[in-house]
C-alpha cells in the first residue's frame, strides 16, 4: 500500500503489527506524559490529514476520559522493501504516543493530591521524605560529635598543690607519677 493513500488506520490495544523484515512491535506504545501510562485506550483511530512532502500528517481519536489527551504521536509503519519505502506492509503501523493531563485533569491532580498517576507521586513523596530523613539524622550526628568533642570534656580546672611548692592543675594530681627526669615546669 502506498503510505500516503492510506486514510485512516485502527490500532488496538494488546495487539501486535504485522512484519516483514523487522519484529513485530505493539501497535499502541506509550512513551510517558503527565498522566503516565496507566491509561492507554483500548482503540485509537488515526486519520489522514494530508501529505507534508516528506511524511503523512495524522490525527488520532481515542474514546479517553476528559481528563486525558494525546500529546506527542508518531505513527510508524514498515516499508514494503527498505525502510524509507513510501509503500509499506498492510498491518504494519503503530502509533507512539504520550498522555497528557487536560486542563481538568491538572485540576483534579492539584484538588485531590493523586490521580492517575498516584503511584508515582507517593513513591516520589516518601523518597523525598527519606532523603529529608538522612540529611536530619547526620546533621544530628554532627551536632552530637561538636558537642562531646567541645563541651563535655571542659571540667573546672582547679590547682592542687603536692607540697613540693608547685602548683599542678587537677588533672595532673590525679595521674600516676611523671616519668624519672619530667620538670613540671617545663608543662
Amino acid at each position: 500500500l502506498l503510505l500516503r493513500e492510506v486514510q485512516a488506520l485502527t490500532l488496538h490495544r494488546g495487539q501486535y503489527t504485522t512484519s516483514r523484515r523487522t519484529p513485530a512491535v505493539p501497535q499502541l506504545q506509550c512513551t510517558g506524559g503527565t498522566a503516565g501510562c496507566s491509561h492507554i485506550p483500548e482503540v485509537v483511530q488515526c486519520y489522514n490529514k494530508g501529505w507534508d512532502g516528506y511524511d503523512v500528517q495524522w490525527q488520532c481519536k481515542a474514546d479517553l476520559e476528559s481528563t486525558y489527551r494525546f500529546g506527542r504521536i508518531e505513527v510508524s509503519c514498515e516499508g514494503y522493501d527498505y525502510p524509507d519505502d513510501p509503500y509499506i506492509l498492510r498491518g504494519s503501523c503503530s502509533l507512539l504516543f504520550r498522555l497528557e493531563l487536560t486542563e481538568e485533569g491538572e485540576r483534579k491532580v492539584k484538588n485531590s493530591g493523586s490521580f492517575g498517576s498516584s503511584y508515582y507521586q507517593s513513591s516520589k513523596d516518601s523518597s523525598d521524605s527519606v532523603g529529608g530523613a538522612i540529611i536530619i539524622i547526620v546533621l544530628l550526628v554532627l551536632g552530637f560529635g561538636a558537642y562531646k568533642l567541645f563541651l563535655s570534656n571542659e571540667q573546672p580546672h582547679q590547682s592542687f598543690s603536692d607540697g613540693d611548692g608547685f602548683t599542678r592543675p587537677s588533672w595532673q594530681s590525679q595521674q600516676s607519677p611523671p616519668p624519672p627526669g619530667f620538670k613540671y615546669s617545663f608543662t
